[in-house]
């Protein structure tokens, strides 16, 4: 199994952010995002609930071997966010739906304002890769899966801060 987490500094407020949270797709710097279908939505006990699925591609070319195993090199990735307005508390929580013989794939975001400057919002996010295969094909698939969410992840954060950096006309 691989696991990580990473704090990132978001220099946008954290209401900013939930509402770009929900805007983020589609997205020319996330063209392996191919569809987004909103599944459910409701506000209960004061809090916003969502569901969503994704249809992602692969965004870089799969190892031989993995390309025998997986025949279709799309994934459909389940997404449940929660927003508690009091609390001011973002959590995603998405996970693979597909080729979990190969792999499951999860991540768990949450995003909080920050204590020492409020229009600046800490984003925390924890990813798990884990491969139900033994052996080294299961530990190549998690490396794979893994370093190629690190850096899908990185790319976003960067995004996000590189358009922030732009000046105004």
């Amino acid at each position: 199994m691989k696991e990580s987490a990473e704090v990132t500094i978001l220099p946008y407020c954290w209401l900013a952010v939930c509402k770009a949270f929900f805007q983020r797709y589609p997205n020319p710097y996330a063209s392996h995002v191919l569809t987004e279908d909103t599944i459910h939505r409701e506000v209960k006990d004061g809090k916003f609930l969502s569901k969503r699925i994704f249809c992602k591609t692969a965004t870089s070319p799969l190892p031989d071997l993995l390309q025998v195993l997986v025949k279709k090199p799309q994934v459909l990735i389940l997404e449940e966010a929660i927003i508690d307005l009091f609390a001011k508390r973002l959590i995603s929580l998405t996970s693979n739906l597909e080729h979990k013989k190969l792999v499951e794939a999860s991540e768990t975001t949450e995003y909080i304002p920050s204590y020492f400057d409020p229009n600046k919002t800490v984003m925390t996010r924890r990813t798990t890769i884990r491969s139900p295969l033994k052996g080294l094909t299961g530990r190549m698939i998690e490396r794979i899966c893994h370093s190629g969410a690190i850096k899908n992840a990185k790319k976003a954060v960067e995004v996000r801060n590189r358009k922030r950096e732009e000046p105004r006309e």
